[in-house]
């Protein structure tokens, strides 16, 4: 059911996360997806690590086999990691890419950010501004390419465009097919983990998620200025300022995303079972939904947006972020949550924000909506408290609010 051979030659993905539960089976987090492998992924994962010919592997991995069963279970994982993507054939030069539901490879990924055309358009305007002639550029996350091609037409004498997901063979068919194969070059792989002939004045690293730093754009940018840049090389984004809007959200919008006593009404009376139990999930643990900031627009708001961090990107050493800061209500009402945002420096001039006002319908981005376990009632004038981490170690944020 697959393309695999014995010659067929394997490698693993360079950059995954393994969870091992009680019972010793694996899951691995790949581009946003969960991939269960059973009590073999760990020694398959090994024995990929570098290129590898699936007879070759199979030859270490029999050893540890005790049985028919054992072994048809490591044969149906190969198979499994394989149509997963987790592993991939080092020989594959397709220029196109397998359309899936998630991931970085996927199209509607690409569609969406495409379709977004003041992220785009802003980016395009930001390298406009940056990008001089003879410039060395490196464009981290490339995508469809289409910032990499940008820094050519603008004048970079040479672009190496990295890209680790199956979309980097349909960016270097965009290159040839735009007449810029001979300036760009396609570098497959992460780039913590590549080196580049020659060090670049120009870094663009389009790699801002819906959590702002979520796709670890400060720790590839902090190794980019290490090893990839030329000294005082120019950045963009050069700065993403992070903010969180306190708001009252809507009921409509609670009802969708959290076990609401009206919510729970619902079911019981659609199915005839008592979910209350599920309310002490609310009240113990915090909740996150995403929306398209622009849907946001008309929610109440009980205060000035917060400013919950400002990381210069051209500064190697911020790798931790811990700010709380203090709130005055300028509004009454109910606190439900935060809603977070950013503003990204493209330029000299060049700016671009999720803000729920200046996002549009098409924005590609979704803001993380934080949810307070115990919403405050506020008075115009009560304070309170809002607290933002950042661990590069744990490559995730956190946000919390109190009252003062």
């Amino acid at each position: 059911m697959t393309n695999l051979t014995r010659d067929t030659i394997l490698q693993r993905v360079p950059d995954i996360r393994v969870n091992i539960d009680s019972t010793n089976n694996i899951e691995i987090y790949l581009e946003g997806r969960a991939i269960r492998c059973g009590s073999h992924g760990l020694v398959i994962l090994d024995a990929f690590y570098q290129p590898t010919s699936l007879s070759k592997a199979l030859r270490k991995l029999q050893i540890g086999i005790k049985g028919a069963q054992d072994w048809m279970d490591l044969m149906s994982t190969i198979v499994h990691l394989y149509e997963a993507g987790v592993l991939r054939e080092k020989s594959q030069n397709i220029p196109t890419f397998r359309i899936k539901a998630s991931g970085f490879d996927s199209a509607p990924i690409h569609v969406a950010m495409l379709n977004d055309k003041i992220r785009t358009s802003s980016f395009l305007k930001g390298i406009q501004e940056v990008v001089h002639p003879g410039d060395i550029v490196v464009d981290i996350g490339t995508g469809t390419g289409i910032l990499a091609i940008a820094a050519a037409r603008a004048g970079a004498r040479h672009v190496y465009a990295i890209e680790a997901s199956g979309i980097g063979k349909s960016a270097k068919a965009i290159f040839e097919a735009n007449g810029l194969a001979d300036r760009i070059t396609l570098i497959e792989g992460w780039s913590t983990q590549i080196n580049l002939p020659e060090q670049a004045d120009v870094l663009i690293s389009e790699i801002i998620g819906n959590e702002p730093l979520g796709e670890r754009v400060l720790e590839t940018t902090v190794d980019a200025l290490k090893r990839l840049l030329k000294p005082n090389a120019r950045l963009i984004p050069n700065r993403v300022k992070i903010f969180g809007l306190p708001i009252a959200i809507p009921q409509t919008e609670l009802i969708k995303h959290t076990f609401a006593a009206e919510t729970l009404q619902n079911w019981k009376l659609w199915y005839g079972i008592d979910f209350s139990p599920l309310i002490d999930i609310t009240r113990n643990s915090s909740q996150t939904f995403y929306i398209n900031p622009s849907l946001a627009s008309d929610w109440k708001t009980l205060c000035k947006p917060v400013l919950l961090a400002d990381v210069d990107f051209k500064d190697g050493s911020q790798l931790m972020i811990d700010n709380t800061i203090s709130v005055t209500a300028n509004a009454s009402g109910q606190l439900d949550g935060l809603l977070v945002y950013f503003e990204l420096e493209l330029g000299p001039t060049m700016r671009l924000s999720t803000h729920p006002a200046q996002a549009d319908k098409d924005c590609s981005w979704r803001s993380p909506v934080w949810i307070l376990t115990d919403p405050l009632n506020l008075l115009t004038g009560h304070r309170f408290t809002v607290t933002y981490n950042y661990r590069v170690t744990e490559d995730q944020f956190r946000v919390s609010v109190a009252r003062i």
